[in-house]
């Protein structure tokens, strides 16, 4: 198995994130709690990918989602991302799989760049 690529990096990372403020918004933390994001270090799939860890609060998770445009918003708080392509074009009526497919993947590129965005800006106001 060798590295993984871009697109299934930011699957993952998104993944992970959602699983972990899915778990805050159901009432396991606050909803304020900060959400770190690490990955499993035994997983053969990601062994030759680099990671950082995340910090991030849920409260930022979900203002991110809700800033994004419809229907992004709708794929990465559905999920669609990691489910089969007919799925996400059966709930939103659309007819052309390669459609479906971009807008899957400019949900996860979007999402992901807010996150990252979000993360840098974190670490530069910790430093400075």
């Amino acid at each position: 198995m060798g590295a993984i690529g871009p697109y299934h990096y930011k699957v993952w990372v998104i993944g992970d994130i959602l699983d972990r403020y899915e778990s805050c918004k159901n009432g396991a933390r606050k909803p304020k709690a900060k959400l770190f994001v690490k990955p499993n270090t035994e997983e053969k799939l990601h062994r030759n990918a680099y990671f950082e860890s995340i910090v991030i609060y849920a409260v930022d998770i979900e203002n991110i989602i809700e800033r994004l445009e419809s229907p992004l918003r709708e794929i990465i708080a559905g999920r669609y991302f990691e489910g089969d392509v007919r799925t996400f074009m059966e709930d939103f009526g659309i007819r052309n799989r390669r459609e479906a497919r971009r807008l899957i993947v400019r949900a996860v590129n979007k999402f992901f760049h807010e996150v990252e965005k979000y993360r840098k800006s974190n670490r530069t106001n910790r430093t400075a």
